[in-house]
């Protein structure tokens, strides 16, 4: 797979996303390139409309009374997010709307090309019927014009932090006053705390000065390294901009790492307000507020 490249694995299992994610990081696969998502049958996939090229899906559906949901859920949701002129491959259970789609859509409006594998010879008459039997369906979403064109994307996912674990630990808040009273003490060259920016180009905009930049979208996978720099520091404290998503989340990341390995040493913290309140306050004191060069 090239390095523009995205697979995107998703199941309802924690347990499978769990292992799944623990087989690529081994193989040295990580995201976006490779990405695993807990998601229910019932939910909405987590991925950008018209932004996959192919979905191939194994998906067995349950019996009884919720199957009727998953199968229409389903259904509309892989239409959803294949592209126009993507692939559609299903195996055993097809949900009954989305084999409609495909058929009416697909062959008879559009006119695209059609392949149905069959493991049953005799089911290739009922593939518009409500069948059990178990084969393999084959289409290509139908094209737009020309003129509407496709944007490329940087990850099919709808939000980065989906590729990861969900934090579990809960971490404390420092304001900004109490970050500036460290900054400008010089208790960081002591070894007593460090500032980490999980910001990426906004980064140049203005930061806290003496703070390293670790940006979120990686920093889950880096965790090892990260730790093996920053372990022996009392306080890590984290922001982004305005400490509400990135910022946070990186800090319950370390926390739930440390935790693991029972490392009480160090002790992660967010500063409220993110860089946003910090330059609002501090924007103009060169002692406390850097900037990159151009």
């Amino acid at each position: 797979m090239s390095d523009k490249s995205q697979v995107i694995g998703i199941d309802e299992h924690l347990g499978a996303i769990a292992q799944a994610r623990h087989t690529a990081t081994e193989k040295g696969l990580k995201p976006p390139g490779v990405a695993f998502v807990h998601v229910s049958q019932t939910d909405e996939l987590p991925v950008l409309s018209d932004s996959v090229d192919s979905v191939i899906s194994m998906w067995s559906l349950h019996s009884g009374s919720k199957r009727q949901l998953e199968e229409k859920k389903i259904g509309n949701e892989i239409w959803r997010v294949v592209k126009p002129g993507g692939r559609v491959v299903l195996g055993e259970d097809i949900p009954e709307n989305l084999r409609s789609k495909l058929v009416i859509d697909a062959v008879y409006d559009h006119g695209s090309q059609t392949e149905v594998i069959v493991n049953d010879l005799s089911t290739a008459t009922n593939i518009g019927a409500n069948t059990k039997s178990s084969y393999r369906f084959h289409v290509v979403k139908p094209t737009r014009r020309e003129e509407d064109g496709n944007v490329p994307l940087e990850s099919a996912l709808r939000d980065w932090w989906l590729a990861f674990p969900v934090p579990v630990s809960e971490v404390p808040y420092l304001d900004c006053s109490d970050v500036a009273k460290m900054v400008g003490s010089g208790s960081g060259e002591r070894g007593d705390y460090v500032v980490v920016d999980v910001r990426r180009k906004d980064h140049a905009g203005g930061h806290v000065r003496g703070s390293v930049q670790c940006p979120a979208q990686t920093f889950y996978d880096d965790l090892q390294s990260f730790h093996e720099r920053f372990g022996e520091k009392k306080q890590v404290i984290f922001y982004c901009g305005s400490s509400h998503g990135r910022g946070p989340r990186c800090a319950r990341w370390y926390q739930d790492y440390l935790n693991d390995k029972g490392d009480t040493k160090s002790e992660a913290f967010v500063m409220r307000g993110g860089i946003k309140e910090w330059k609002e306050r501090f924007g103009r004191d060169d002692a406390l507020t850097d900037r990159d060069a151009d």
